[in-house]
C-alpha cells in the first residue's frame, strides 16, 4: 500500500486526469471500486480503506484491488511515457519497422528514403542502441543499392558500436563505484580511478546526456565524500561545456539536463561562487516549468533545497527558511539544513525540535546520507547541547562520537573533526577563556586550513560558531563574513 501511495502522490494533476481517462477505457463496468480506490488515496485517505470500499474489513478483496490498481498504473505510466516522453524515438521506431516491410516488399528506394532519414535524426539525438538496429537493418539490404557506399557505412556503423559501447561501460563502472564505495571505508579516489581505467572511460563530446549526468555524478558524489568541491569544479566545468554544445537536444533530455543544472549549482554553491550557483539554480528552475512541470514533483524538493542554501548564506536567513517550508517531502538533507537555519538564527529550541525528529540511529542515516552527513549531524547536535547548557548530555554526546568515530576519522584523515571537538570541550569547561590570546593561537594551531577559497564551506560554518565565540559577535554575521570572502 505505501507503494501505491507513493506512486499516485508522484503524478501530476495531468497525469492523474490523463490515468481517469484510461483507467475509464479499461474498465469493463461502471462500478469499479479501482478508480474509486485511486481517489480515495489521491485525496489523503489511506485509513479504513476496506470498510470504505466494501463495508467491511475484507482484506484479501482489498489487496487483490491494491495490486490491480498498481498494475493498472505501471500499465499506464509506461503507455503514457510512451505518448509523452518519446514521439520522436517512437517516430524514429516506426521508421525502422516500415523500412524494414518496404524491403521485404521490394520497395528498396523507399525503404532506403526512410532508413537514410531515420539515421540523421537518431545520429542528432545521440540514440546510439536504436542506432544499432537501424545500421543492421541497412548492412541487410546495402547490396541493394550501388550508390550507398558500403565502407561509409561500415565505419559508421564501427563508430556508432564504439560509442554505444563506450555508454555501457561507463554504467558498468558506475555500478561498481557504487557497491565498493557502499561496502566500507575505501579510499574514493582509488575506487573511482581503477574502475574507469578497467573500462578506458575518459570525458568525451560523443557521451550523451545520459552518460555526461552519470560522470558528473560521480564526481559531485566524490567531492561530497571528502568535502573537496574545489578540485571537482574544473572537471564539472568541462562536462557541462559538453552539455552546452548540444543545447539543441537539452529538451529532449529533460530530466538529464535538470538533474546536470542541479548538480552544477550545487557544485558552485559548495565552492562559495554564490552567483554561478544561482545562475545555475535560475536555468534550472525555468526547465521545471517545461512540458507543464512534470519533473516539478521528483525535482522541485532539491530545487527549493539549493535555493534555500543559497539564500541562507547570501543573507537572505529569513526567505532561505520561507523557502524550505516549499518542500513537500524532507530528507535527511534538507532536516538538517533546516536546524542549520534555525543555528543560525539563534534558536535552539527549534533546533532541538527538529533533532528529535531525525530519530533514526547514525547507522541508517549513513547508509541514507553518508558518513559525512552523520557526522556534521552529531556535531551540530553537541553544538547545540551547549548553546541549550545540558552538560551531562554534552559529555556523554562527546564521548559517544569519539569512541564510536575517531578511528574512522583518522584514517579518512580528517583529524580536523577531532581538533574541532577538543576545542569545543575546552570552551565548554572554560567558557572564559574563548576571548583570550592563548585560546586563539590553540585554535590556529589546531586547524590545518587550506586556504578560504578551497575551504568547504560547511566546515567554515562550524568554525563560525567558535570564532563568534571568541570575538561576541553575533553567529550569523561571522558566518557571512567566513562564505563571503
Amino acid at each position: 500500500m505505501k507503494e501505491l501511495i507513493l506512486l499516485i502522490d508522484s503524478m501530476t494533476n495531468e497525469e492523474r486526469l490523463a490515468f481517469y481517462a484510461f483507467a475509464k477505457a479499461r474498465n469493463r463496468r461502471s462500478d469499479v471500486k479501482n478508480i474509486k480506490l485511486f481517489q480515495l488515496i489521491e485525496n489523503g485517505v489511506t485509513t479504513d480503506l476496506a470498510t470504505r470500499l466494501y463495508g467491511d474489513e475484507n482484506q484479501n478483496a482489498l489487496y487483490a484491488l491494491t495490486k490491480r490498481l498498481r498494475d493498472n498504473l505501471i500499465d499506464f505510466t509506461a503507455s503514457h511515457g510512451l505518448e509523452t516522453e518519446s514521439d520522436e524515438e517512437m517516430q524514429l521506431l516506426k521508421n525502422l519497422l516500415a523500412s524494414r516491410i518496404f524491403f521485404e516488399k521490394g520497395l528498396h528506394k523507399l525503404g532506403f528514403k526512410i532508413l537514410k532519414k531515420a539515421i540523421q535524426k537518431a545520429h542528432k539525438l545521440e540514440l546510439y542502441a536504436l542506432l544499432n538496429e537501424m545500421y543492421h537493418t541497412l548492412l541487410q539490404h546495402v547490396h541493394k543499392n550501388p550508390s550507398v557506399q558500403l565502407d561509409l557505412v561500415v565505419e559508421e556503423y564501427q563508430s556508432n558500436l564504439k560509442n554505444q559501447l563506450a555508454e555501457a561501460h561507463l554504467m558498468t563502472a558506475y555500478a561498481f563505484i557504487k557497491e565498493d564505495l557502499q561496502t566500507g571505508d575505501q579510499d574514493v579516489e582509488e575506487v573511482i580511478d581503477r574502475h574507469l581505467k578497467t573500462y578506458g572511460i575518459k570525458l568525451n563530446a560523443a557521451f550523451g546526456f545520459k552518460s555526461l549526468y552519470t560522470l558528473m555524478t560521480i564526481a559531485v558524489e566524490t567531492a561530497t565524500i571528502k568535502s573537496d568541491y574545489y578540485s571537482a569544479a574544473h572537471f564539472m566545468e568541462e562536462a557541462y561545456h559538453i552539455v552546452n554544445t548540444k543545447k539543441d537536444l537539452a529538451t529532449r533530455h529533460l530530466y538529464y539536463h535538470i538533474a546536470i543544472l542541479k548538480l552544477m549549482s550545487m557544485t558552485y554553491f559548495r565552492n562559495k561562487n554564490f552567483d554561478k550557483a544561482q545562475e545555475f539554480l535560475s536555468l534550472m528552475g525555468s526547465q521545471l516549468k517545461l512540458e507543464n512541470g512534470k519533473y516539478m514533483k521528483t525535482m522541485g524538493d532539491d530545487y527549493y533545497h539549493l535555493k534555500a542554501l543559497i539564500e541562507i548564506y547570501t543573507g537572505e536567513l529569513v526567505n532561505g527558511m520561507k523557502t524550505l517550508s516549499h518542500i513537500n517531502h524532507s530528507t535527511p538533507e534538507s532536516e538538517l539544513t533546516s536546524i542549520m537555519a534555525y543555528f543560525q538564527k539563534e534558536d535552539y529550541a527549534k533546533c532541538s525540535l527538529i533533532m528529535r525528529g531525525l530519530s533514526h540511529s547514525d547507522d541508517f542515516y549513513e547508509k541514507r546520507a553518508g558518513f559525512n552527513w552523520v557526522i556534521k549531524r552529531n556535531i551540530i547536535e553537541i553544538l547545540i547541547l551547549i548553546e541549550r547548557n545540558q552538560p551531562d548530555l554534552v559529555e556523554s554526546r562527546m564521548r559517544s562520537f569519539n569512541k564510536r568515530y575517531r578511528k574512522r576519522l583518522i584514517e579518512k584523515k580528517e583529524k580536523r573533526v577531532l581538533s574541532y571537538l577538543k576545542l569545543l570541550r575546552l570552551y565548554y569547561d572554560t567558557p572564559h577563556q574563548v576571548t583570550t590570546e592563548a585560546f586563539y593561537n590553540k585554535v590556529e594551531k589546531s586547524f590545518d586550513w587550506i586556504g578560504a577559497d578551497r575551504e568547504d564551506i560547511f566546515v567554515m560554518s562550524f568554525y563560525a560558531w567558535l570564532k563568534a565565540k571568541m570575538q561576541s559577535r553575533p553567529l550569523y554575521e561571522v558566518t557571512l563574513e567566513l562564505t563571503n570572502l
